[in-house]
């Protein structure tokens, strides 16, 4: 990928966010304040429109681009499409999740982009899914496509660790020799620091001028999904699964914890709630900016374990096993979190 195209994916994105921000208020395509929203104004809900307008741009400009990535741009044009609907009008969550699910087919049977073999996780050899290998390739990219849209409570999170992961993932890619991964990963990563200067909180910008939105969390859950799995499958595979887990750990983490815990307490797990990692930092004190680095940092960790044990050859089975470890660690953590609190607020009553 060359400077010139890295530098103009940068520049389209950034004017069609501000070219978006006008359009923002004429169709209502904006996030007001209220319940348990923290900005005091109306703000455009327009990166994920601007996102996908710069990598479009740069892909038409480069015809080898378009041509490698045009049933990525297409499918992924098509989950924005749904999220942009749904910050409108707040669709169904499980029509929302069928139109992924869709999407993800469409990736499997289209582009090939499925789900083979999980790795060895098992001390026993490579985990082949044959005839599961579509459902599981469904299954696993709406967790992923939820688990960014989850994390997308704080200004500058979500898209922070999406480009955490993306940092990672090309690193991998780089050292492969991968370059198809990887010119596309880097588009990305340019196009989301566009986006990231209007939505991260700054020392002389308090609040984020724009949201990402459900149509721009969904569609970097997309995208992201259809990357780590390209990169771990196939001949052109370059990494194997457990370790590209380990870049989307803090999310994958937060979310999965949360769909096991919801049930539990009797609630749809889509239903909007502040029982989120960043949420508990927030209720400790910590104030958003804080809260956004300490979740950005331990992404890094977390992700360089995974890139650590990749380039070292540490043995999968081990790493799935220290992973689901750290797992159960956190959820036993949380756990006793939500327990004192309620004791806590049994001995005030």
């Amino acid at each position: 990928m060359t400077l010139v195209t890295l530098v103009s994916a940068f520049l389209l994105t950034t004017a069609a966010l501000l070219l978006l921000r006008p359009v923002a208020s004429i169709t209502g395509l904006l996030d007001y304040p209220g319940g348990r929203k923290t900005h005091s104004t109306p703000t455009p809900m327009i990166g994920g429109l601007g996102i996908y307008l710069g990598l479009l741009a740069v892909s038409m400009l480069s015809p080898v681009l378009l041509v490698n990535y045009q049933i990525l741009l297409m499918l992924s044009g098509f989950v924005l499409v749904v999220g942009v609907l749904d910050d409108l009008y707040e669709i169904r969550a499980n029509l929302r999740i069928a139109c992924h699910g869709g999407a993800a087919l469409a990736m499997a049977l289209l582009a090939d982009v499925k789900l083979d073999s999980f790795g060895d996780l098992l001390f026993m050899g490579p985990v082949q899914l044959g005839l599961l290998a579509v459902p599981v390739t469904i299954f696993a990219t709406v967790g992923v496509i939820n688990a960014v849209n989850m994390s997308d409570g704080l200004d500058g999170l979500s898209g922070g660790l999406v480009t955490i992961a993306l940092v990672f993932l090309s690193i991998a890619a780089l050292m492969a020799g991968e370059s198809a991964v990887l010119s596309f990963s880097q588009l990305l990563i340019v196009a989301l620091l566009a986006f990231l200067s209007f939505n991260f909180r700054m020392m002389w910008k308090k609040s984020a001028l724009m949201y990402l939105g459900d149509a721009g969390s969904t569609l970097l859950g997309f995208i992201l999904a259809w990357l780590i799995i390209a990169a771990t499958q196939g001949s052109s595979g370059f990494i194997a699964p457990v370790y590209a887990l380990w870049f989307l750990a803090v999310p994958l983490m937060d979310t999965v914890s949360l769909m096991v815990k919801r049930p539990l307490r009797g609630q749809s797990p889509f239903t909007p709630g502040r029982d989120h990692l960043h949420h508990r930092l927030l209720n400790a004190g910590f104030t958003p900016q804080q809260t956004v680095l300490i979740i950005h940092g331990a992404a890094v960790v977390f992700a360089g374990i995974g890139l650590s044990a990749h380039l070292a050859g540490v043995q999968e089975s081990s790493m799935f096993l220290l992973f689901m470890s750290l797992f159960a660690i956190y959820l036993v953590a949380t756990r006793q979190q939500i327990e004192s609190r309620k004791a806590s607020v049994k001995g005030d009553v």
